[in-house]
């Protein structure tokens, strides 16, 4: 169970819809326009990666983040794919959202997990000061 209303001015929780409209919108901007060049695919995935980290740490700061993304060529032959994943953790204050986007070169799944952080301690990320 996520929460999608603010719980708490401070910490509002696991909030689907918050999270849905960061990954949809970096990945967008990210690929939108993009054809499927191998040289070009990790450099994209780590700017989709950071900038989801970035963005999902300053919306809710109280939480530790897990995002993974796989791009997959598409192309003629039929190619397949299916993705799954299991959490144990506390199901009113942690989550998870996967975002499944395509264009007409790339299919792209992206999942973020959002876990509840108790433990007091400052995050850095790359670029950030």
């Amino acid at each position: 169970f996520c929460q999608r209303r603010k719980r708490m001015a401070d910490n509002p929780g696991f909030v689907i819809d918050d999270v849905a409209e960061i990954v949809k919108r970096v990945v967008d901007q990210n690929l939108r326009y993009e054809s499927y060049q191998q040289a070009r695919v990790g450099p994209i995935t780590q700017t989709i990666l950071t900038t989801c980290m970035q963005e999902l740490h300053n919306l809710n700061p109280h939480y530790k983040f897990i995002v993974s993304c796989t791009l997959i060529q598409k192309g003629d032959a039929s190619t397949g794919i299916h993705t799954q994943s299991s959490c144990l953790w506390d199901t009113n204050t942690d989550g998870s959202y996967t975002l499944r986007w395509e264009n007409r070169h790339i299919h792209c799944i992206l999942t973020v997990f959002g876990i509840i952080n108790n433990e007091i301690f400052t995050v850095t990320l790359p670029g950030g000061r």
